[in-house]
């Protein structure tokens, strides 16, 4: 009878235990718990649970701290629910609130840096515009096409200026640069944007490797896009899918190739793209499929262990055919290790919870693996560490 009671009360104390909030991962500063804190549940471990939060990037609604959508992004860095944030033009105003607003970001208490990111490519894609303020850079197409700036010093002189300005103010991200090259020059999303250096790999190339050494030098990351190659596609996959199996050309490799070599990948973001060769099944994006990860991470592919991005998953390419949660867990187990979420027209403040509690959910019925979140976590953590350090790569 004492034995019995004994084994009921072991197994109420281990309930209770395993029912835990997830608060600051690996961290010894921990602010305390916020009503955004992260329920691990029964099944998965706080451990895996703060790793899962740093596969999540997501935006948010506000450019000041006292604004819902930035209290709740803040507590949600704070708690380790998600590891990092990307600002769209509606988070920013002119110049010192925005310093102000990424101040009360990168404050927030939490044991690894959070990823602030951003857009800033220069040309038609610049996020922080020249009307409010900032500096106006050239797109890609001018500086990889015009005699007077096509070398590669003069290249990495402009994303210097960028660079520092982003530094600034706070970004330690940068998810640039458009390695896609340019084979059809009237892609309605690359081409027709200037947001390719040029229609071959020679160009794309040391220009790519211009504004990553630029970067770097600023202590700020890069992601190079959008494999596994945008620049031949007739459609924009910020609408629909992007079907390039009847266009793609071997030589839209290359860039990836050659970066990969220099050392200079610290990240690459997978595209809304379907091709045969890097989708696992019809009509499916590399950026759900296992097959584009494998051929990036294999040694007889790429070889790259750097960090893999997803394009914002909430473009219309997948949109139209997954559930944000459905998209996440895809997406983490094809092999992205961070999944952005740009949360524009949502707009929902608490999506980040949402988002953790998918794939925590998904860790507990199966469906993802804690090796897989493990693996993620461990090239992030990797990355973030060089920016803590100010150790990033740079190739001469």
């Amino acid at each position: 009878m004492a034995l019995a009671f004994l084994a009921v009360l072991c197994l109420a104390t281990h309930v209770l235990v395993a029912h835990v909030f997830v608060t600051v991962a690996l961290s010894k500063e921990g602010g305390g718990r916020s009503t955004h804190a992260i329920d691990a549940g029964d099944c998965a471990s706080a451990r895996v649970s703060a790793m899962i939060g740093q596969t999540i990037m997501v935006g948010f609604a506000g450019r000041r701290e006292q604004d819902p959508g930035v209290r709740a992004v803040v507590a949600q860095l704070r708690d380790g629910t998600v590891g990092g944030v990307i600002l769209f033009p509606n988070n920013i105003g002119d110049r010192a609130q925005l310093k102000a607003l990424i101040d009360v970001l990168r404050s927030a208490p939490s044991g690894l840096p959070p990823f602030i990111a951003v857009d800033q490519e220069g040309g038609a894609v610049q996020r922080l515009r020249a009307r409010r303020g900032f500096e106006w850079f050239p797109s890609a197409k001018l500086v990889g096409e015009n005699p007077s700036l096509d070398s590669q010093e003069i290249a990495e002189e402009i994303y210097a200026q960028m660079a520092a300005e982003l530094a600034g103010l706070g970004f330690n991200m940068n998810l640039g640069p458009v390695v896609d090259v340019n084979t059809n020059p009237n892609n309605p999303v690359i081409g027709a944007r200037g947001r390719s250096f040029g229609g071959t790999s020679d160009i794309v190339s040391p220009m790519a490797a211009a504004f990553i050494n630029a970067h770097h030098a600023a202590n700020i990351a890069t992601v190079a896009k959008h494999f596994p190659g945008h620049g031949s596609s007739v459609v924009d996959s910020h609408r629909t899918l992007a079907d390039i199996s009847q266009t793609w050309q071997e030589e839209e490799l290359d860039p990836y190739r050659r970066l990969m070599l220099q050392g200079l990948l610290d990240g690459v973001m997978m595209g809304h793209l379907y091709h045969p060769r890097f989708s696992d099944l019809e009509d499916l994006p590399a950026s759900l499929s296992a097959k584009a990860a494998a051929l990036l991470r294999r040694s007889d592919g790429l070889g790259f262990d750097g960090v893999i991005v997803s394009d914002d998953m909430d473009m219309g390419a997948i949109v139209e055919a997954f559930s944000p949660e459905e998209a996440a867990v895809r997406a983490i187990w094809a092999g992205t290790d961070i999944v952005i979420f740009s949360n524009i027209e949502r707009g929902d403040p608490d999506f980040g919870v949402r988002l953790h509690q998918a794939l925590v959910k998904a860790v507990c019925d199966g469906r993802l693996g804690e090796a897989r979140i493990e693996e993620a976590y461990r090239r992030i953590v990797r990355l973030k560490g060089q920016l803590k350090t100010s150790t990033l790569p740079r190739a001469w």
